[in-house]
């Protein structure tokens, strides 16, 4: 493939990512990273826990924080392929205790199951801001591990909506209304939905919403100075966050990933159809749709068109390749965790990558940093490369 050297490419983001260690900026990273179906030597670098003097192994458990939505998406959407699900029903079909939804001015208003997959819904995250409806979300403790998806939806339809639904992207709380859903839809609690539907079938044995002993020996942690936004996950947390509760490896992440660039085809078959991946790849948001003031907090990825990013279900989605801040291919997706986690698929290039760091400070920096390596420059989109 002239233009990519996927050799050259995998070097200069060991490079970086070396580098990273080197400055101090995270204590460690792994990256997985295949091209047209070739994988490249998994890439580990630094200390998986600064406080112990142990190597990066390759197979270092991450919080991965908000790449926890791609799969719940994911797995909602088997459900729409399946005829569970219908993507412009109102929530409140699914889940009856939010019919009685309304904004701040008291105003009724449902929002779709396509709402919560393009966080056009309303919900908001409790730590964005620190309005009426983000205390009230505090308040009500509706980002709590102590809970399950039913508590969870019981505490939010006690609350206001930030937003009327379809108007505004405000990221939040709905993929996690959505795993609520999907519990609905598939009868299963969304742990055993996602093991069995995206996990098993795609060999993602370390990817989860609880650690086993041996996994919990291979997390990687971050420096003592980080703090996250959102708290990851404590050992044996009754919750199963649909946007933000799983762990996992850089490999696992990358078979999820590599599916979804293929077209929903897994070792063992087909996962999701042609149509239903066609739907999380094309523009969602409505047109005229405001932003939320968090969104700008997202950094290169926020799906604004300013930044020639839209959003399609689950997916940041390349738009325009000269306004886009990343390099990148024709119709490139992704998604980050606020932990540090990022990958990107670009079907220009048969590429996908996976970056697996625990640095919430640094996030934004590495966003573009691997980006910039993979490609071989900082500066605007390459889909002149073929």
């Amino acid at each position: 493939m002239s233009g990519f050297d996927f050799s050259a490419s995998h070097r200069r983001l060991e490079q970086v990512l070396r580098q990273g260690v080197e400055q101090g900026d995270f204590p460690g990273a792994v990256a997985w990273m295949a091209c047209h179906g070739e994988e490249a030597p998994v890439l580990a670098v630094g200390q998986r826990d600064p406080a112990l003097p142990h190597a990066m192994g390759s197979d270092a458990v991450f919080w991965i924080a908000s790449m926890t939505k791609p799969i719940t998406t994911a797995a909602a959407m088997m459900l729409v392929d399946e005829g569970l699900l219908r993507l412009d029903d109102p929530v409140c079909h699914y889940l009856p205790a939010l019919q009685r939804l309304a904004t701040e001015d008291a105003t009724p208003c449902q929002p779709t199951v396509r709402d919560l997959m393009r966080h056009t819904a309303g919900f908001t995250y409790g730590f964005l801001g620190d309005g009426p409806v983000h205390r009230a979300y505090q308040a009500a403790g509706v980002y709590g591990f102590d809970q399950t998806n039913q508590a969870m939806v019981d505490k939010l339809a006690r609350l206001p909506l930030l937003y009327p639904p379809g108007s505004t992207f405000e990221y939040g709380m709905s993929t996690d209304v959505l795993g609520a859903v999907v519990e609905v839809c598939s009868g299963q609690d969304l742990a055993r939905c996602l093991a069995e539907r995206v996990l098993a079938p795609l060999g993602m044995a370390d990817t989860g919403f609880s650690l086993s002993p041996g996994q919990l020996a291979r997390v990687a942690r971050p420096f003592g100075h980080e703090a996250f936004d959102l708290a990851p996950p404590p050992a044996g947390a009754a919750w199963a966050s649909g946007g933000s509760g799983l762990w996992s490896t850089a490999a696992d992440y990358g078979r999820f990933a590599r599916m979804l660039l293929n077209g929903g085809r897994g070792p063992g078959g087909v996962l999701l159809s042609v149509r239903a991946l066609a739907e999380m790849r094309r523009p969602q948001l409505p047109p005229g749709v405001g932003f939320g003031p968090y969104v700008a907090a997202l950094g290169p990825v926020a799906p604004l068109p300013t930044m020639g990013q839209g959003f399609g279900l689950g997916l940041s989605i390349r738009l325009d390749g000269l306004t886009h801040p990343l390099p990148g291919g024709s119709g490139d997706f992704c998604w980050p965790g606020m932990s540090g986690c990022q990958f990107w698929c670009d079907p220009q290039h048969g590429l996908v990558v996976v970056v697996m760091m625990q640095a919430p400070s640094r996030r934004l920096t590495y966003r573009a940093c691997a980006r910039q390596a993979v490609y071989g420059g900082a500066g605007p989109a390459t889909e002149g490369l073929s």
